[in-house]
């Protein structure tokens, strides 16, 4: 029942946004291109949270403490869930905020194991997460607020957030896969076993990322509305923009749908690789502190 709601909620929220700044939805382009992205969006959105669903699930089946061995997953997760809530409500809040971040945002164990691969992992993370905030705060501003600096060309958030904060972010992830392909496949520490899903893994990520670059060089070069900026800002699309064709809107309109594709599969993808593991692993462990502090909290 959870897990449905959680569904009908996040899928209306996609639904009713009428994306009309946020992406083309004022460039004149065909406006099949948009709908079929919302329409996918919420079966990836879908796959995504039954995705960390079915994990968490997984996760469940092992010995929970105050949990029968043999109660079914569903009853361990809300046995764990109480033990959660009463450590963030806890005198030691605190501490687990101050240990969550350490732990889970700035990766402190990988940086004990390994500098390489805190530094490429921490690039990855921060890269992901700076997207996602900015992605959050400029569909809030344009579809909620209508705010007119994230869409004029001289605007504080069309320059510092759609522009310069996305390409940094953006950049941030290339050069972390460029690290773990490095690392991966040239270094190869004895200790570092790479299989098929991992190739895949990186590839996937350097498909999206690069495709995103791409688009933006080929709107900058094409003057697409909203890809109008200084090259300070946008220093990564206007690298790309110099190799890149001048083309239609509806041009533009397909190879962004073609990048969204990409970009939804990777999201549905995640749940079911080792990038779910990247982010997760540091985070159960956390989880797993507070839960056990919620055993003695008072």
């Amino acid at each position: 029942m959870l897990i449905f709601v959680i569904l009908v909620i996040v899928s209306s929220i996609i639904l009713v946004l009428p994306y009309s700044n946020t992406y083309i939805g004022d460039y004149g382009a065909d406006e099949i291109y948009l709908k079929s992205f919302v329409y996918l969006a919420v079966v990836s959105t879908a796959v995504l949270i039954l995705g960390v669903f079915y994990n968490i699930m997984i996760w469940m089946e092992g010995r929970v403490s105050g949990a029968d061995q043999t109660a079914p997953p569903a009853r361990k997760f809300f046995v764990s869930l109480g033990k959660l809530m009463r450590s963030v409500f806890s005198k030691d809040f605190g501490k687990i905020l101050r240990s969550f971040v350490l732990d889970v945002i700035f990766l402190r164990k990988f940086w004990s194991i390994s500098k390489v691969r805190w530094i490429v992992h921490g690039l990855i993370l921060f890269g992901f997460i700076g997207i996602f905030l900015l992605d959050v705060i400029t569909t809030v501003a344009l579809e909620f607020f209508d705010s007119r600096s994230f869409t004029e060309p001289d605007g504080w958030g069309k320059l510092w957030i759609r522009d310069f904060g996305f390409d940094l972010f953006g950049l941030m992830i290339m050069i972390g896969l460029a690290g773990a392909i490095v690392r991966r496949f040239v270094m190869r520490p004895k200790q570092l076993v790479t299989g098929a899903e991992d190739v895949v893994s990186v590839l996937f990520l350097l498909v999206v990322v690069l495709s995103g670059f791409v688009l933006e060089g080929i709107g900058i070069a094409s003057g697409i509305p909203g890809h109008e900026s200084h090259e300070m800002y946008s220093f990564v699309g206007y690298l790309f923009s110099a190799v890149s064709p001048a083309v239609s809107v509806d041009a533009y309109a397909q190879i962004w749908f073609l990048h969204a594709i990409v970009s939804l599969a990777l999201i549905m993808y995640i749940p079911f690789s080792k990038l779910f593991h990247m982010f997760a692993a540091p985070l159960a462990m956390q989880l797993n502190d507070i839960v056990k502090r919620g055993e003695i909290a008072p």
